[in-house]
């Protein structure tokens, strides 16, 4: 009978301590890739995602830029309120390493909330480029997009 207790007790005890898993504290991490910063209407938006790519290897002075930022307020961000980002798209031709052109021209905006995709029409703006051999430079000036105000320098490593 001692024995039988014995090992009921050794069993409860290996199955306590073996139930205990530990994990580690949740930590919400916001993702913000470090590579410039946008501000629309006045309010600072993380950036996810700034790369340059030549789409068209025919044409090596033109170049497409692609901008993705993260459209909630920081509060949303930590709560996990469904995601809405606004992308960037600039086709532009980069020659002698530079580039300046009107925003109505070379950009696109698009507001991603999934799941539709709404264009935002650019109505005023400029959008420059200063290219080194491995480091781009892309800016947006006074930029009307949707009646939103849009400003932003971004670093770009090119593809």
């Amino acid at each position: 009978m001692k024995t039988l207790r014995l090992t009921i007790f050794a069993f409860l005890a290996v199955a306590a301590i073996a139930s205990c898993t530990k994990h580690d504290s949740f930590e919400n991490t916001l993702h913000d890739c470090e590579c410039g910063n946008i501000e629309i209407d006045g309010r600072e938006l993380s950036v996810r995602l700034a790369e340059g790519y030549t789409p068209d290897s025919t044409n090596t002075d033109l170049w497409r830029y692609v901008v993705v930022a993260d459209y909630r307020t920081e509060e949303e961000q930590i709560n996990h309120t469904p995601s809405e980002e606004v992308s960037f798209t600039v086709d532009i031709e980069v020659s002698g390493g530079s580039a300046n052109e009107p925003a109505t021209d070379v950009l696109t905006a698009t507001f991603i909330e999934l799941p539709t995709e709404t264009v935002w029409t650019v109505t005023e703006g400029e959008v420059s480029v200063n290219a080194g051999d491995s480091i781009h430079t892309l800016s947006f000036s006074n930029v009307i997009a949707d009646n939103r105000a849009i400003n932003g320098e971004f670093t770009v490593i090119p593809e």
